[in-house]
């Protein structure tokens, strides 16, 4: 398999020897060109052709990564408009034309095309080249296999219903008309799969003892369960039948639990000293209640976890990230650094209702706050600051060619929030268990923790600070137990989607967590458990301009097609079996 310092040396190697990776056309509705007679003929012959289709795969999946973050962000309410762009703010204001820009989904079935092709044509190289082992070669087609499942699962979210394309498009002969499949079946058959090359054990837990970028970028056996994870509790809040949903979340908290006793990932920690420990003088504020249940942080270690976790890359907390050796292989910089550039947090909501101040005293004294809100929003003019920092301290990137971040899909922090979100449902169908519920927490808590997250942001307890009655328990992780009641599933589910925004914002799941949570039990009125049409409907008047909150929430309220994007025009006309939706069919 290929490591960071190779990846983009050999792509140029990958795309001259296999035309068909991240190729375009406008002469059919995947975008994609055929197969020339000479790929066919000379490709495909050794191991090392393989390796470099697999590459091309990784770099075709670099390229597609604006358009899963935008999809994942876009229509939440996080991020905000800078500079004019019509695309985004008709976005923003659902009024949405199937020839908009970031409607396209080309990018995902290019990465998608080339993984068809890798497990189509490897095994021709596994029968002409004799040192190219079966297991190598079952390696390579569990790698693609996981990337393509990646791909489908984003599509799903974005568009729902969508042409499930299982087959490789390398012949002028290839029928390329495909109709819809529905999404719950394709996220029943994307997780059968994995299923199988989890069982089969087809994917290594590591690549190298030595090589960190190795074991990160580039698809493992953590990897596929993370994801797997990821899609079990989009299984469970889709399923309809109330035993399947509960058997996806308790495979989602399995999952989960097996990645985190793995101990090969841990939270990157920060320093965390109590008040008297920091030299604070508490006699000014003696009667604050918990004046011994609060801790200050230390700004270097802070620096030291933002430094690990989003500038430097492949820390012990990330799970994958796509590696970047060259700034030109990544389009963040143009979209939240430049300063032309189109997209900046939404600072007052992250101000005002996101990352809260602290309500007590000594809090309010010596700026006591969440270390992510800084994460997240910094410097003049508003930046996404995990993209564009190269620390804690106002820098900013100042030109492109300064920018060779990693790309971050999935790190342990995010599996503690998926484990916490399946226990509240499996809670639930259990009548409000709450053992469950606590489990949940304190899954919530550690990543809090990390966060130095203020009382005025936690679950409460007899109108109290969840975090604060039981600091000593949590932070010293002793077993207790609470009453029933003491946290209800409702309560939990708001906590847990809040979490999420805080902890992955800018991230590229913001919508995608909004709208889960929202579509949960067809949207609150099935036999499963949690959901409901106002966790989305809550967002709006962040995600768009107060004028077009009120057409905006009746457009979410009464067409449920409308949370997913139209299907892009060309498209629909190329594809004689694709019909658009009827929802935006009558938007337009």
């Amino acid at each position: 398999m290929i490591m960071k310092s190779k990846i983009y040396k050999i792509a140029s190697v990958a795309l001259l020897g296999s035309s068909m990776l991240m190729s375009t056309s406008c002469n059919d509705w995947l975008g994609l060109s055929p197969e020339s007679s000479v790929t066919a003929t000379d490709y495909w012959k050794t191991e090392s052709d393989v390796a470099s289709a697999m590459t091309g795969i990784y770099c075709s999946w670099v390229n597609a990564t604006n358009r899963i973050f935008m999809h994942g962000e876009m229509r939440a309410d996080y991020l905000a408009p800078y500079n004019t762009n019509d695309a985004y703010t008709n976005i923003r204001e659902c009024n949405i034309a199937s020839t908009n820009t970031w409607v396209a989904w080309q990018a995902y079935y290019t990465v998608i095309n080339n993984c068809n092709l890798l497990l189509e044509k490897s095994d021709e190289a596994l029968a002409a080249d004799a040192s190219f082992s079966a297991t190598a070669c079952e390696q390579y087609k569990a790698a693609a296999t996981t990337v393509r499942a990646l791909m489908y699962f984003y599509l799903i979210r974005v568009y729902k219903d969508v042409p499930y394309v299982t087959w490789a498009y390398f012949s002028d002969e290839t029928n390329r008309n495909c109709a819809v499949t529905k999404q719950a079946e394709i996220l029943d058959d994307l997780i059968s799969q994995l299923e199988k090359i989890e069982a089969a054990g087809s994917l290594p837990y590591s690549y190298s003892s030595t090589n960190v970028a190795a074991n990160k970028g580039q698809v493992t056996m953590y990897f596929l369960k993370t994801l797997l994870a990821d899609m079990y509790r989009w299984q469970g809040a889709l399923a309809t039948d109330k035993t399947k949903s509960q058997t996806a979340y308790q495979k989602c908290v399995d999952e989960c639990n097996s990645i985190i006793a793995s101990g090969q990932y841990t939270l990157i920690p920060i320093t965390k000293q109590l008040p008297a420990e920091a030299g604070v003088d508490l006699e000014d504020v003696s009667s604050m209640l918990y004046q011994d249940q609060f801790y200050l942080t230390t700004s270097a270690s802070v620096q030291e976890m933002f430094n690990a976790i989003y500038v430097t890359g492949n820390s012990s907390e990330s799970i994958f990230e796509l590696q970047i050796d060259t700034y030109s292989a990544t389009p963040f910089y143009s979209m939240l650094i430049a300063s032309n550039r189109p997209y900046v947090p939404n600072s007052d909501l992250l101000d005002e209702s996101v990352f809260l101040d602290s309500e007590k005293l000594l809090g309010k004294v010596n700026g006591y706050e969440d270390v992510r809100r800084l994460l997240n929003n910094q410097g003049n003019g508003g930046y996404c600051w995990k993209y564009a920092g190269m620390d804690m301290n106002a820098t900013v990137y100042s030109a492109a060619s300064e920018f060779e971040k990693n790309i971050m899909v999935y790190r342990l922090a995010e599996v503690y929030l998926m484990k916490a979100e399946a226990l509240v449902q499996l809670a639930w169908a259990n009548d409000e268990d709450p053992a469950l519920l606590l489990e949940a927490y304190k899954a919530v808590f550690k990543v809090r923790d990390r966060a130095s997250a203020v009382e005025t942001t936690d679950v409460t307890v007899n109108n109290a600070a969840f975090q604060d009655v039981y600091w000593n328990e949590l932070r010293n992780d002793q077993d207790f137990t609470i009453a029933k009641g003491d946290l209800t599933c409702q309560s939990m589910e708001q906590f847990v989607l809040d979490e999420e925004g805080r902890e992955m914002a800018f991230e590229g799941r913001r919508w995608f967590d909004v709208l889960r949570t929202a579509a949960r039990n067809s949207y609150g009125k099935g036999s499963c458990t949690g959901g409901g049409i106002s966790y989305l409907l809550n967002i709006v008047t962040s995600a768009t301009t107060i004028t077009k909150a009120s057409s905006v929430r009746s457009r979410y309220s009464n067409y449920y097609e409308c949370h997913y994007l139209p299907y892009p025009r060309n498209d629909v006309k190329m594809n004689a079996l694709l019909d658009q939706k009827s929802d935006w069919e009558m938007a337009e």
